[in-house]
C-alpha cells in the first residue's frame, strides 16, 4: 500500500475514514468493525483509540472506563491485559457479537494495516497521567514492529503527547485535534504549527470555511468527524475539507459517489 499522504489528490473526494471501524453496524474498536471497514472499496483510512493497561500493553478502547463497551467495570488502566482479554466487547451492541475482545494496537495493525491507512488516537487521563511518553513509545515500537511508519497518522487531544510523538520520530505525521475549551481563538495554522503538524481534525459543530481557508494557506489537511448524513457531509464537502470521519463510512461513501459533489479545493 502506498505511504500516507495527508492531502488527497485532486480527484474531487476527500478522504474517507472508518471513525472506530464501521461502527453502526459493528461494535466501535472491535476487529470485526476494523476488518469490514477495510473491506469496503473506497474507504482510506481508519480510526481508532489506543491506552494502556495496567501492565503496560497497548490496548484499542475510546473509553477510559469499561462499562460502557464491555462487559467489565473500572478503568482501564486497572486491568492487565489478560484480564481485559475476557471481557465481552461486543455484546453490548448485540448478542451475536459476544465473541468479540478488546483488541491490541497490534492486532489490529497486523489484521487490516495492510489494506488502509489507520489514524491512531492516543487517549490520555486527565486526572491520571501516565509517566511522560510512555504511551507514546509503546505506540511508536508497535507501529515499526508491524512496519506501518509510512502508513500512519498520529492524533490527540493532548498535544504534549504529539509534542513527544514528534520529538521521538521527527519524520511522524501527526493529526492535532482541536480542544474546544483550551484552542478556542487560534486558528489551524498556529495550532499545527505548535506540534508540526500536518493535518487539523475538528468536530463537524466546529468547522468554519475561514479555518479550512487558513489551513489550507498553511498546506495543512482538514479532516472533520463524525459526519453520518447526507446533509453533514455536503456541508463540509462545500468548505473544501480533506477527510470526513464517519460512524456508516460504507454509505457515506455511497452517497459521496451518487451525488457525485464537487470537492472545491481553497
Amino acid at each position: 500500500m502506498k505511504p500516507f499522504c495527508p492531502i488527497p489528490s485532486k480527484d474531487g473526494l476527500p478522504y474517507i475514514i472508518a471513525h472506530r471501524g464501521l461502527s453502526v453496524k459493528f461494535p466501535e474498536n472491535t476487529l470485526i468493525s476494523f476488518e469490514k471497514a477495510a473491506n469496503v472499496l473506497g474507504v482510506d483510512m481508519i480510526e481508532l483509540d489506543v491506552r494502556l493497561t495496567k501492565d503496560g500493553e497497548v490496548v484499542v478502547i475510546h473509553d477510559h472506563t469499561l462499562q460502557r463497551t464491555t462487559t467489565g467495570n473500572g478503568f482501564v488502566r486497572n486491568y492487565l491485559l489478560r484480564e481485559i482479554k475476557q471481557l465481552d466487547a461486543g455484546s453490548w451492541f448485540h448478542p451475536s457479537f459476544s465473541d468479540q475482545r478488546i483488541p491490541t494496537l497490534e492486532e489490529v495493525l497486523r489484521l487490516v494495516g495492510h489494506k488502509v491507512w489507520i489514524d491512531i488516537e492516543l487517549k490520555s487521563d486527565f486526572f491520571c497521567r501516565k509517566r511522560n511518553g510512555i504511551l507514546e513509545r509503546k505506540v511508536l515500537d508497535i507501529v515499526q514492529k508491524c512496519s506501518m511508519n509510512n502508513r500512519v497518522l498520529f492524533s490527540s487531544f493532548d498535544h504534549d503527547m504529539l509534542i513527544n510523538i514528534k520529538k521521538m520520530q521527527p519524520e511522524a505525521r501527526v493529526g492535532i485535534l482541536y480542544n474546544f475549551p483550551f484552542d478556542f481563538g487560534k486558528t489551524p495554522s498556529e495550532l499545527a504549527k505548535k506540534v508540526d503538524a500536518c493535518v487539523f481534525v475538528c468536530s463537524k459543530r466546529e468547522i468554519t470555511y475561514e479555518m479550512v481557508r487558513d489551513a489550507h494557506k498553511s498546506s495543512i489537511a482538514v479532516y472533520v468527524y463524525t459526519l453520518n448524513s447526507i446533509s453533514s457531509v455536503k456541508r463540509v464537502m462545500e468548505y473544501g475539507v480533506d477527510g470526513i470521519m464517519s460512524d456508516n463510512a460504507d454509505e457515506i461513501l455511497n452517497v459521496i459517489r451518487q451525488e457525485k459533489i464537487t470537492f472545491v479545493k481553497n
